[in-house]
């Protein structure tokens, strides 16, 4: 016996947790998939995950229930029965009622399913200096991506996906071809350098050298994955003159502040 098998049998009972991976969107989705099972997840959507106003799925709708019911609003508990359809309840009051219950979590009922390809959980792990020939420019997105907290998943079909591996959540909606990837890690790293190092400090610092480097750096990369072309080039330049120019400024304000 499987584990859906286990659930439909109420050997088991599914536990959906609240803001973390999509658990009541995805259960949702796999049971209308299962078949037998639509008409039942068809309703329970309607009657409990749907806002009436914008006539549309509310993950807050069904946890303001819960709330409603004295549940616990952090993670709560699904069953299914055949005489009432899905039903909620505590973890505790399952485990208080039988102490060996399974609980199980929606990603093993959709392996358990099949149904891997649903949920693009049909990958394997791969990084840019297995899928490129440059390993330098390999290297130096690998070594962002480890940073940033994302890996790279690949499907047997060819394509790519960027996992967040904070909020286990995918960058894009579809998987896409490996250049698309490519170009998203670059300009993320690119950005984040430019947005959320705190470069005047480093220049202030000293640390000017490090600023030139780093950027240089990134513009040869991007030359290189043929992500540069003469528009973002003027782009980057532009602003890179602007930060040695306001440094110089500066500079020349706290001589004269001195004096």
């Amino acid at each position: 016996m499987n584990k859906m098998e286990e659930f439909l049998n109420f050997a088991a009972v599914i536990k959906i947790r609240r803001d973390y991976d999509d658990d009541l969107f995805k259960f949702i989705k796999l049971m209308k998939s299962v078949g037998f099972l639509k008409e039942y997840a068809d309703s329970f959507e309607k009657n409990c995950c749907s806002d009436k106003e914008f006539n549309e799925f509310s993950e807050d709708v069904f946890w303001h229930y819960v709330k409603l019911n004295n549940g616990n609003t952090r993670d709560t508990c699904i069953e299914f029965q055949w005489s009432k359809g899905f039903t909620w309840g505590n973890k505790k009051d399952y485990l208080d009622y039988d102490s060996e219950m399974k609980i199980l979590n929606v990603d093993d009922l959709i392996k358990a399913c099949n149904k891997e390809e649903l949920f693009k959980m049909n990958y394997e792990y791969t990084s840019f200096k297995n899928e490129l020939e440059d390993k330098e420019s390999a290297s130096e997105l690998d070594y962002f991506l480890d940073f940033y907290e994302w890996s790279i998943t690949k499907y047997p079909d060819g394509k790519y996906n960027i996992k967040d591996k904070q909020c286990n959540t995918f960058d894009f909606e579809e998987n896409t071809t490996l250049d698309n990837i490519i170009s998203r890690v670059y300009y993320r790293m690119f950005d984040y350098f430019i947005d959320e190092e705190d470069i005047e400090v480093l220049i202030k610092d000293g640390d000017f050298n490090y600023v030139k480097s780093k950027y240089e750096g990134y513009m040869k990369t991007g030359e290189k994955l043929k992500l540069i072309d003469e528009l973002n080039k003027k782009h980057y330049e532009k602003w890179f003159q602007k930060v040695i120019q306001e440094n110089k400024e500066k500079d020349v304000t706290e001589i004269s502040n001195n004096i």
